[in-house]
Order: structure tokens, then C-alpha cells, then sequence
């Protein structure tokens, strides 16, 4: 943020006719680039401004902001007045991680905090807990929404159902709840709680008062409910039930004598429920149902058969936009190569406008006022940090509100393109590559760098690292190996239980392609990444040795039976988690479970190892990166080992974001150059 205002005109005001774009230019223009590299703490600080959202009536915009010292805060100014409202100062132990309006008055926050618990009688755990506040635009003390005493205190499970509701005041929250009455007695059994029933817990939908904190229960689901569905006045109508033994997803509505079954679905595919339609008379899910890929689908209350709304012929649609100011759902899409479908003309409309205005950027929507006349854009591409702007069609202009990365001239960064190539077996990965800025594009050092989850993918915005890797002169290669989410069910499931199988060859058959054609150096190749990604490198150098001068592994796992044990020791050997896992990795005894661990094939590695890991992740914890450096330092190999104090998963705080860019350059240096 720009001295707690907004910028006018700071970059460009951009001038819209009625809905529809004039004469409006980019508001980034990608110029030659600049021969000094940016500074290293430019790409490592967290965003400057983020989680920028603004008040139904479109007078106040709230965001977080990161203060000198690292003090994070968020920040309420006044739209009209150009000036700061209020302020709200973050903890030092939380994190913030989700801003909402409830309504003109109230501001939700949702943060976590690390905290301890015992997972088994002997065994402590740590995990996030998460929480949410609600900040008062009159100044007052914020409060605790939902699991604010006893044993609720200790329950992190409460999430925002509908900001804004027909009774002013309140929102609706969903929580596990927990009853004694629910909880069956099996004791003088040695039978396995495996039936979630017999534990007391279920989901609940409350109305809860942002003013007083005090809730009011509306509707008790199952220990198996996924999703709620809720009405324009937030009351919940439809939920889902997942029975994960059988494999079936069941929806429900709610009818005037109960709960109706109104869908199922026993094939094993599930639908994740997005929201109401527009008229309000059917449910909007996103799944496959069967089909090849994921599409939007359509599902009446009243018990109807299901249509599809949308789908895409080559790629999966699995992101729903909402409307809060109406609860229902006025959009659709799936990866960038999808454009938005949009099911209200009006938004369809206003869309275009922007991106007519932000030529050469993708254009998300953050926030609409109620009235629909001021819009809060943030625009971005993969060249192009995000900047966000306030669009207000009455006054016909467009203005900066925050930069994300203020230190990051465009011009000076690398240039973005989308590749494929063909794997061994002839089916063709999607990739991404970014290079150096000035780049002729040959005989160049490259950074593998594969995406985490593995069931996710990258996408065509703005991202600090590879940015980072080509301002030091690496080309950078993303590919979106099979197991990748975006391109149909098909591509997804090939992934599964191909851990240092065919996933990790879409990886290998990426740098052979490039290596071909001439742009990447072969002996000048470095793979690097987090979470899955940093199995896939470890497991990169230890498979594959040839291929690579040298790995980094930021938060990766190397054991994969420790990590399926890790599983079953915090969440239960009859969970979800445990189950997904197991069907995803394999057994943890089975031997290609085994052989497929990196830290048990550390003889075969050639490469120097770089290790970076959280101390306080508790997606993987520290120990896999400790078993890795164990397993090299027993085989005599070259291992660096950096622990990350009082960091999580996902690498929350500037100080060890930018430690992690600065043992990322100096060892890249090392090896590659």
C-alpha cells in the first residue's frame, strides 16, 4: 500500500464508457529488460498488500499489509475520504490467512496459530488451528466467532457458510460439533472405531451475531457431511454426505418434514457443491459425474435429474465464482486456457470491459459493491506482479489501490510462455517456461521446478519463484505432469501410485525435450521444489542421477512409508487422510511403496543435495528432510541441511521465504554456473 491511499491515476488511469472499455491501456507495459537484476528481498518479502477486499457498499477496502520489522497488519481505508480508517494489528504468532465482509460494518478475519495436542494418549502433534474474528468498523475489541469456550475451544473446524444473511448482524458458519448424546458406548469391544458415528462429532450450521459472538443452531448434519448449501438469506437448504467405505456421495435438501434425498452417486467420483443458482432453485455442483472431465452440473432441489450447465471440451472446469452480496453462483472455470462461463449477462458484460481495459492481464474479480457500479480488480500475469485496482463505472475510471510487489519493475523480469512436449508414451505434457529477461533462449542453465500437491498444478499468474530463478539467469520449466488437476479425470488418476513412476518421467522426458531442441544445457540442470515437488526432486537425483548437476528440496518428503505412517498416527488408520494417501502413494509395506523412497536409494545419488524444511510443518514434517540428510551422509554424499525456524508448510513468514531465496542463489551458483 502507497502510503494508505489510494493512487490516483498512478499508473494510468483507465477510462470506461458505459460498461464497455475507451481508449483504456494497460496498466503494465513489459519493456526491455533491465540489466541490474532486482534485489533478491524483493522476490522474498511476503506480497506488500494482499487479501485486498472490499465493503458491500464499496466505501472501505480492507488488506493486509507488511510493516518494517516484518509486523503484519491489516489495513481499512476509506475509499472516498483516501485515507486510513482503522487499523488491526496481527499477532506475531498468528497468521492471517483469509479476509471477508460480513456486511458495511463488520470484518472477518480468519487466522491460524500453531498449536500443540495430543493425536494419542503418548503422542503429541501439532497442527494449525484456525479461527475466525470478527473487527468492528467502530473500533471495539474483536471478537471470537463460534468455539470461543470449553472443550470448543480446541475444535479447528469452523468455516464462513454465507457473509451475509437476511438478518443484519449475522453470518452463517458451519462448526463440528460435538454431543455427548450422539456418542455411543462401545466399550468391553476390541472392535476399531472405525464408524465416525460412534465418535459425538457432526458438522452444525449456526447463525451466528458478529455484534454479541452468540450463535443460534440451524441445521445438524452427520459426522460424513462435506458441504452446505445455503439460500439468499443464508439459511442452510442442501448438504452433501460422503460415505467413504461405499464410495457414495449422497446430496440432501432440506424439506419442511426433514431431510430429502435428492442425488447420488456411487461410482466413486465426488462433487464438491459450489453454491446456489441464480434462481435459487438448484444447486451448482462441480465433478465429473462420470464424464471425462470435470464440468459444472446442475442439481434441483426438488429431486429432479441433473443437467449440465457447462463444460469445457479439453480441460476440466473446477473453480466456481460466487456471489456474496446474493449466495449463489454466477460463474465458472477451470484452468487459465478456460475463459470464465458466466451464468449472469450483466457480470459477462462488466468482464469484458476489464479486460479490454487490462490488455495482455488476467483479471480476477475481488469484490463487487451491492449496487455493481464499483468493482475491485486485481490484474497479473506470470511477467506481471499483480496490482490491485478499484473500477468505479460512474466516475468512468480505474485506480491503483496496492501493489503486491512494489520493488519489481516488469521490464525486469523474465518472459513467460506456454510449451508441450511428447512423454515416452507418446502423450503430450503441458508446460510452462520462463526466461531470462533477454534471453536468446539457448545453452541455458535450467531449474526444473515441479509443482506440489501432487493433484494440483501451477497456474498462469504471477509467481515469485521461477520469477525469482530467471532474474538469475535459469531458464525454469514447469511441467504439468500426469496426476496434474485441469486435464480430465484421465490425466488426473494417471498419477496415482505413480510416485517416482510415471509422474517423476513426465518430469525426466520435460528436460530431455529441452535439452533437444537446444535451449537447456545438459549439464547445467537443476531440479527444485516444495512439498511433493521436493520429492520429485530428491527423487529426481536419486532415479534419475544423469539428469542433474544438483536438487533442492524445500519441505519434500523421502520416506514414503514414514509419511503414510505420520498419516495414520495423527488423523486415525480408518480416515480419510490415511485412506487417500494409501490409494494415492500405495500400501506402506508394499515393495514398490518401499523402493520408491529416495532417503532408500541415497547410494544412487550423484548430485549435491540442498535441504530446507519448516520446523514447524505439519503437512510434512521436519523429520522426512532429517531422514534424507541421514541417509546421504551415511552414503558419503554431499547433503546441506537447512532448518527453518518457526516456519510451516507453506513458507508464511518474509524472514525465511527470502532465507530459503538466499541458500536457493548461492547454491544454484555453486553448482550450475
Amino acid at each position: 500500500m502507497l502510503g494508505a491511499s489510494i493512487r490516483r491515476a498512478g499508473l494510468g488511469a483507465l477510462i470506461f464508457g458505459l460498461g464497455m472499455c475507451s481508449g483504456a491501456a494497460s496498466a503494465q507495459t513489459v519493456a526491455t529488460a533491465a540489466a541490474i537484476p532486482p534485489p533478491l528481498e524483493s522476490f522474498g518479502r511476503l506480497p506488500a498488500t494482499r487479501l485486498v477486499r472490499m465493503s458491500p457498499n464499496g466505501k472501505l477496502i480492507a488488506m493486509e499489509e507488511e510493516k518494517p520489522g516484518g509486523v503484519r497488519q491489516v489495513t481499512i481505508i476509506d475509499v472516498d475520504a483516501g485515507k486510513t480508517h482503522q487499523t488491526v494489528a496481527i499477532d506475531v504468532a498468528n497468521k492471517l490467512r483469509e479476509l471477508n465482509w460480513a456486511d458495511d460494518e463488520t470484518l472477518l478475519l480468519e487466522i491460524s496459530v500453531m498449536k500443540s495436542y495430543y493425536c494419542n494418549p503418548n503422542v503429541l502433534c501439532q497442527a494449525e488451528w484456525f479461527r475466525t474474528l470478527a473487527v468492528r468498523m467502530d473500533g471495539s475489541k474483536p471478537r471470537m466467532l463460534l468455539n470461543d469456550d470449553g472443550d470448543q475451544k480446541y475444535v479447528s473446524a469452523s468455516i464462513l457458510l454465507a457473509p451475509r444473511t437476511a438478518e443484519p448482524g449475522t453470518v452463517t458458519m458451519a462448526t463440528m460439533d460435538y454431543s455427548f448424546a450422539r456418542q455411543r458406548d462401545d466399550s468391553g469391544t476390541n472392535i476399531d472405531r472405525k464408524d465416525r458415528e460412534k465418535s459425538g462429532w457432526a458438522w452444525a450450521a449456526y447463525s451466528v451475531d458478529t455484534r454479541s459472538g452468540k450463535e443460534k443452531l440451524l441445521a445438524t448434519g452427520t459426522p460424513y457431511t462435506e458441504d452446505w448449501i445455503v439460500d439468499a438469506a443464508g439459511v442452510p437448504v442442501a448438504r452433501s454426505e460422503w460415505l467413504p467405505d461405499q464410495k457414495l456421495l449422497t446430496i440432501y435438501a432440506k424439506q419442511v418434514t426433514g431431510w430429502k434425498e435428492i442425488f447420488k452417486l456411487q461410482n466413486g467420483s465426488r462433487m464438491a457443491l459450489a453454491g446456489l443458482d441464480l434462481a435459487g432453485k438448484a444447486i451448482v455442483a462441480l465433478g465429473s459425474n462420470g464424464a471425462e472431465r470435470l464440468q459444472a452440473w446442475s442439481i434441483p432441489l426438488d429431486g429432479s435429474p441433473p443437467s449440465s450447465l457447462f463444460a469445457d471440451p479439453k480441460y476440466d472446469v473446477y473453480e466456481a465464482v460466487y456471489d456474496p452480496n446474493r449466495n449463489a453462483v454466477v460463474g465458472v472455470q477451470g484452468p487459465p486456457y478456460v475463459a470464465t462461463h458466466w451464468f449472469d449477462p450483466k457480470f459477462a458484460s462488466q468482464h469484458k470491459a476489464l479486460l479490454s481495459a487490462f490488455k495482455g492481464l488476467n483479471v480476477a474479480v475481488l469484490a463487487r459493491s451491492t449496487s455493481g457500479r464499483r468493482v475491485l480488480v486485481v490484474a497479473e500475469s506470470p511477467s506481471n506482479p499483480p496490482v490491485y485496482h478499484l473500477v468505479d463505472f460512474d466516475k468512468g475510471r480505474a485506480d491503483i489501490v496496492a501493489e503486491a510487489y512494489p520493488g519489481l519493475d516488469p521490464s525486469a523480469l523474465g518472459s513467460f510462455r506456454q510449451i508441450e512436449y511428447l512423454a515416452r508414451d507418446g502423450t503430450t505434457i503441458p508446460a510452462f517456461l520462463t526466461l531470462p529477461p533477454g534471453s536468446t533462449g539457448k545453452d541455458l542453465p535450467l531449474v526444473v521446478l515441479p509443482h506440489g500437491g501432487p493433484e494440483s498444478r501451477d497456474s498462469i499468474d504471477f509467481d515469485y519463484l521461477p520469477q525469482f530463478l530467471a532474474t538469475r539467469g535459469y531458464a525454469v520449466l514447469q511441467p504439468q505432469f500426469r496426476g496434474s488437476v485441469g486435464y480430465g479425470e484421465a490425466f488426473r488418476v494417471a498419477g496415482y501410485r505413480q510416485w517416482g513412476g510415471l509422474m517423476q518421467d513426465d518430469i525426466s522426458d520435460g528436460v530431455r525435450h529441452l535439452v533437444a531442441t537446444g535451449l537447456a544445457n545438459p549439464s547445467r540442470v537443476c531440479i527444485v521444489g516444495a512439498s511433493y515437488g521436493g520429492y520429485a526432486a530428491l527423487a529426481g537425483a536419486a532415479f534419475t542421477p544423469e539428469l542433474y548437476a544438483c536438487a533442492a528440496s524445500i519441505n519434500g518428503v523421502s520416506d514414503l512409508p514414514s509419511v503414510l505412517g505420520t498419516s495414520r498416527r495423527n488423523y486415525g488408520a480408518d480416515s480419510d487422510s490415511v485412506a487417500y494417501w494409501a490409494q494415492h502413494i500405495g500400501p506402506a509395506n508394499d515393495p514398490n511403496t518401499i523402493a520408491k523412497s529416495p532417503a532408500r536409494s541415497a547410494a544412487k545419488v550423484r548430485a549435491p543435495i540442498l535441504l530446507l524444511h519448516g520446523a514447524e510443518d505439519t503437512v510434512v514434517p521436519i523429520q522426512q528432510s532429517k531422514t534424507m540428510e541421514r541417509a546421504l551422509t551415511e552414503a558419503g554424499k554431499q547433503v546441506t541441511m537447512v532448518t527453518l525456524p518457526g516456519e510451516d508448510h507453506w513458507l508464511s513468514r518474509s524472514a525465511t521465504r527470502t532465507r530459503v531465496l538466499q541458500e536457493l542463489e548461492t547454491f544454484l551458483a555453486k553448482h550450475l554456473n
